[in-house]
C-alpha cells in the first residue's frame, strides 16, 4: 500500500520487503489493523498471493480476490514485478491459514499476469490480473455493475494478512477482516483521481500487507460484491482502493480476457 508524504509521492501496502524500494512511489500495504480473525471456510474469494525467495521458500507478497473461477484481481504494484519476470509468484485460494495445508495453489507455469499498461499511483489504474488456465472451485466474489462506487458513509468490509499494528512489522498468518466507513475522498487540489474509493478511520484500516485485497460487501446467502482493492494510503485517506465499478480500468483487459472466453467478467 501507498502513502503520500507529500502531494506527490506515495507509498505502497504491499507485504514483500523489498517493494517499498523498488515502487517509491507505488502503493505497499500490510495487515488490517483493528480487524478480527477470519474463520476456516469463510471469505472463501480472499486470495493469498506469495512470493519465492532465493532459497526457495514462500512467503506472503499480496492480497487479491477471485473474480471469476478462473481470474483473479490484485494491484498492479503487486502483479507487474512478476509479469516482467523479476518475481515468481504464485497463488493460494480458498486457504485462510497461511500455516496450515489446504486450499488451491496454483503456480506460475498455470497462470498468465497481465497489468494494467498505464498504472500510475495518482489515477485509478493500480489493477492487474492473473488468469488462471482452469477453474478454481471456490465461489468467487461478484464485480459491482459499471459506476455501482459505493458512496460517503456507507460500510464495506476489507480482508488481508498486513500487519495488524502499524508499530509493528510483524504479519499474522491467518486472515483478517475489518468493516470500514467509506469516507469522502479530498484529492489534495486534484493530485488523486476522483474514481478511488476512500475507507477507514485511524483505529480500523489497512497496513503494509494488504495491497491488492478486496473491499467487499456481503450479501445473502454468503454472496460477495468486491467494490476494490487496496492500493495505498494518502495524507488525507487512510485506506485508498482501486475502483472496480470505474469503466476506464477495465479497458486494456478487455481483449486478452476476451480471447479467453472471458469477456463477461468486466463489469457492465
Amino acid at each position: 500500500m501507498r502513502r503520500s508524504t507529500n502531494r506527490l509521492t506515495a507509498v505502497s501496502l504491499a507485504g514483500a520487503g523489498t517493494l517499498g524500494s523498488v515502487l517509491a512511489l507505488a502503493p505497499s500495504a500490510s495487515a488490517v489493523v483493528g480487524g478480527t480473525p477470519v474463520a476456516d471456510g469463510q471469505r472463501p474469494f480472499v486470495v493469498q498471493i506469495e512470493r519465492r525467495a532465493e532459497d526457495g521458500t514462500w512467503s506472503h507478497y499480496c492480497g487479491a480476490v477471485l473474480i471469476d473461477s478462473r481470474v483473479v484481481a490484485t494491484a498492479a504494484h503487486c502483479s507487474k514485478f512478476a509479469e516482467q519476470g523479476r518475481e515468481t509468484i504464485r497463488v493460494v485460494v480458498g486457504r485462510t491459514d497461511s500455516r496450515a495445508p489446504g486450499g488451491t495453489v496454483v503456480t506460475a507455469d498455470r497462470f498468465s499476469v497481465h497489468s494494467h499498461p498505464g498504472f500510475d499511483t495518482t489515477t485509478n489504474t493500480d489493477l492487474g490480473l492473473i488468469v488462471l488456465d482452469s477453474p478454481v472451485s471456490q465461489t468467487p466474489a461478484a464485480l459491482p455493475a459499471a459506476g455501482e462506487k459505493p458512496r460517503p458513509g456507507r460500510l464495506v468490509r476489507v480482508a488481508g494478512w498486513g500487519r495488524t499494528d502499524l508499530a509493528d512489522e510483524t504479519k499474522p498468518t491467518r486472515l483478517r477482516e475489518a468493516v470500514l466507513p467509506v469516507q469522502r475522498f479530498d484529492t489534495e487540489g486534484g493530485i488523486w483521481d476522483k474514481e478511488f474509493i476512500c475507507a477507514g478511520t485511524a483505529g480500523t484500516r489497512v497496513a503494509p500487507g494488504d495491497s491488492g485485497g478486496p473491499l467487499f460487501e456481503t450479501k445473502g446467502h454468503g454472496k460477495a460484491v468486491a467494490y476494490g482493492l487496496v492500493t495505498g494510503e494518502t495524507n488525507t485517506c487512510t485506506g485508498l482502493f482501486t475502483n472496480l465499478a470505474d469503466p476506464a480500468v477495465w479497458k486494456p483487459f478487455h481483449d486478452v480476457l476476451a480471447s479467453r472466453g472471458l469477456g463477461h467478467v468486466i463489469p457492465k
